[in-house]
């Protein structure tokens, strides 16, 4: 598009240096015709010329601000979903069962140590009695709000809503279970549609940007954390966002 609008530009500039070259053969009539109709091709065309460098400008910049913003949450709701399963085994696809495990559950505070016991199993095979063996033992020392811990001042309920607006549908989470060999183990993915995040913006933009293959690109049609046929926590977007990971 911008390759074609260039063109016609060059060729309208080109038709009114010939207009004004031959304007001394037309009448007055005829040549203030052919200038206001020049001038207007023109005006026309630089806009277009205009938009099609600012567009793509605007929609990268509406793009990686949302983008920033919707990686933050995932890292939240992966976040949530870790702590969920430390607790109890398990992910969890309902959006307010996570909300309540984390407004109640409570972690562990431990400390590990290590202490000097009697060998008794080498000094009886010896005939002696000196050996020694370290062992490590587990104090718990109390426990802490999950809540306090990682989510103050957050409502989980609200994770899987966009945070701009008149955005369209929501984050998807979903789990599975994956086996490997006797064990099952349980998988969760969080999934942020690109079209749901991209809804307002020129859809030629958006169709590339659906197709993106690159090493600082998202790339494919969503932004995803977690996986359903693997054993991940980690998500498609790449390093330039771990700033808003860490938010």
């Amino acid at each position: 598009m911008l390759t074609s609008l260039i063109i016609s530009l060059v060729l309208g500039i080109i038709a009114i240096l010939l207009v004004a070259k031959f304007a001394n053969k037309l009448s007055k009539n005829a040549n203030r015709i052919i200038q206001a109709v020049l001038i207007a091709f023109v005006c026309f065309f630089s806009f277009m010329l205009y938009k099609s460098i600012d567009e793509p400008l605007k929609f990268e910049n509406t793009k990686e601000k949302r983008y920033s913003q919707v990686v933050t949450q995932l890292a939240l709701l992966r976040d949530a979903q870790v702590a969920h399963k430390t607790v109890t085994g398990v992910y969890t696809n309902d959006i307010n069962k996570l909300a309540a495990f984390i407004d109640t559950a409570k972690f562990a505070l431990t400390q590990k140590r290590d202490i000097q016991v009697v060998d008794i199993d080498r000094n009886n095979r010896f005939g002696v009695s000196g050996y020694m063996k370290e062992q490590t033992i587990i104090d718990t020392l109390g426990f802490k709000s999950v809540k306090d811990s990682l989510f103050r001042n957050i409502d989980v309920r609200s994770l899987l809503v966009y945070p701009f607006p008149n955005a369209k549908g929501k984050i998807k989470l979903e789990t599975a279970v994956y086996y490997d060999k006797d064990s099952e183990i349980s998988t969760f993915r969080a999934t942020a549609s690109k079209k749901d995040i991209l809804y307002d913006q020129p859809p030629k933009l958006l169709k590339a940007e659906l197709k993106v293959r690159a090493v600082e690109a998202i790339d494919g049609p969503a932004i995803t954390v977690g996986d359903l046929e693997e054993i991940s926590t980690a998500g498609n977007w790449p390093r330039k966002y771990a700033t808003a990971e860490r938010n």
